[in-house]
């Protein structure tokens, strides 16, 4: 901890000096320095230290007030750091049990009483506080984090929504481009110079979807479908020469959620895709099919004219098909992809009413309003959290000041009523002024000789709840006569 702290805690020890005696003002010094240097590297000896500083309201020859404002700035410091709760409690019942045993020590049968609210309202209470600021700094910055990542992934999810644009709509247009141009180069009646232009578009278009793909892989797979209906695809692909036929059992709108539409719209344009670029010439076929349980998208192809091998699954980078099982999944359907006979097969099955996770963009779970309501929630759970403590603290701090509160009040002897008596009064004339007597007094009151013959009775001088001096009053009869009448007080 800097200088400057330190300093700060031992100020108001150096300008009280009424009154002070040297052994412990050095304590209380000393125990100021050791707490304010190890409050942050060590906060459990801070909070220990704080609670040693409570101990010194019973302690004659220091003022209290010192002590006691070091030692809330500790504990609040003890409670910023500290993460252990059981060494807080270990650390609070050490203090208060060393003060309830010097109070014991002195004959002192209130002290208990001012040891127990002292070490609450200097080292619980501050203590409290302390966690409570350190556990709302950690919720605000665990939001921020929050906030940060959902922001990162806003952004990824916008890249992968452009690269998912560029695979459904560029791949498709290009992989139909190419097909064009291998026509048009197969074509009679073409000069070499014309059909040397179709080799090279054709061949640009074959390049230009292998770099889409390279694209598509550094942007990352987004989830938002784009693209025409099925129909739509199917015309447009037969449009480029491309030989597809289209059977669809049942009516469009047994869709249902539009997830549904989306994702077997995507399963038909990636099969078109694929086939065009893997299986040139070849004859699909495109089925779909709805039930009252499900709705079944089928996508074959005949493989190349010529082909004798079973087709092996698509060379190339495979984003698509991972993108669109990931899309049918979602949807809560199943994908299989796979060869069949010398041509290749896509098949998915999407259930008529999807999980509750594909009808909410992922987007929701992590928007900024919904992060600034979960802060809240956090915030309110830590205020019920804290309820507890806090209210039986305050109830014991209540039952506690209440028995010295009566305690004071039963035992006490207003300096009026005292000055009042005179020697050689008759105890039974002045009697109902009297309260409730102790038995002795502190060990720290120095007290005269007791007259010989006398009994004595010992009173607390004055109702002031917060004069923790101890003074006395002492009365001595002999005979039920009033002998002998003494303040007792410290140092005396």
């Amino acid at each position: 901890m800097k200088a400057w702290f330190v300093l700060i805690l031992l100020a108001p020890l150096a300008l009280d000096t009424e009154g002070a005696r040297p052994l412990p003002t050095v304590a209380a010094a000393v125990t100021i320095v050791l707490g304010g240097v190890v409050s942050r590297r060590a906060p459990t000896l801070g909070l220990t230290a704080a609670g040693v500083l409570g101990i010194f309201v019973v302690v004659d020859g220091v003022s209290p007030g010192a002590p006691l404002s070091a030692a809330v700035l500790l504990s609040l410091l003890a409670g910023r750091y500290m993460r252990h709760l059981l060494r807080a409690q270990f650390a609070f019942a050490a203090a208060a049990s060393a003060g309830m045993a010097h109070a014991g020590a002195n004959g002192d049968l209130s002290g208990w009483i001012v040891i127990l609210l002292t070490q609450f309202g200097t080292a619980v209470l501050p203590w409290w506080a302390g966690t409570w600021w350190r556990q709302r700094a950690e919720l605000m910055r665990a939001g921020w984090e929050r906030a940060e990542q959902a922001a990162e992934q806003a952004r990824s999810r916008e890249r992968a929504r452009i690269a998912q644009d560029m695979h459904d709509s560029l791949g498709h247009e290009l992989s139909l481009m190419a097909l064009t141009a291998g026509g048009l180069e197969l074509s009679p009646g073409l000069s070499e110079e014309q059909r040397a232009m179709a080799t090279r578009l054709r061949e640009g278009s074959v390049a230009a979807t292998e770099r889409l793909h390279e694209v598509i892989g550094l942007l990352g797979q987004g989830e938002e479908p784009t693209g025409d209906e099925i129909p739509d695809l199917v015309e447009r692909a037969r449009r480029s020469g491309v030989s597809v036929e289209l059977r669809e059992d049942g009516r469009p709108e047994e869709w249902g959620a539009p997830v549904l539409r989306h994702a077997a719209r995507r399963v038909v344009q990636e099969a078109l895709t694929n086939a065009v670029k893997h299986a040139p010439g070849s004859r699909i076929s495109v089925r779909v099919a709805h039930s009252a349980a499900e709705s079944v998208v089928a996508v074959t192809d005949t493989g190349s004219p010529g082909d004798t091998e079973p087709a092996s699954p698509p060379v190339g980078s495979r984003t698509g098909l991972i993108s669109l099982d990931e899309r049918v999944r979602l949807a809560g359907g199943t994908l299989r992809a796979g060869p069949l006979g010398s041509g290749f097969e896509v098949v998915a099955r999407l259930p008529r009413t999807p999980p509750d996770s594909a009808t909410v963009p992922p987007e929701r779970a992590s928007s900024p309003a919904e992060l600034v309501a979960a802060q809240r929630r956090a915030r309110r759970d830590l205020l019920r959290t804290s309820a507890l403590p806090i209210g039986l603290g305050f109830a014991l701090m209540v039952a506690l000041f209440t028995v010295y509160t009566v305690t004071v009040m039963r035992t006490s002897l207003g300096p009026d009523e005292f000055d009042r008596l005179r020697l050689g009064q008759e105890r039974v004339e002045f009697a109902s002024v009297l309260p409730h007597s102790i038995s002795a007094p502190p060990p720290v009151l120095a007290e005269p000789p007791i007259p010989a013959g006398a009994t004595c009775e010992y009173y607390r001088a004055g109702h002031n709840l917060v004069d923790f001096s101890e003074t006395m009053f002492r009365l001595c009869f002999e005979d039920g006569v009033l002998v002998a009448k003494d303040t007792l007080r410290r140092g005396d």
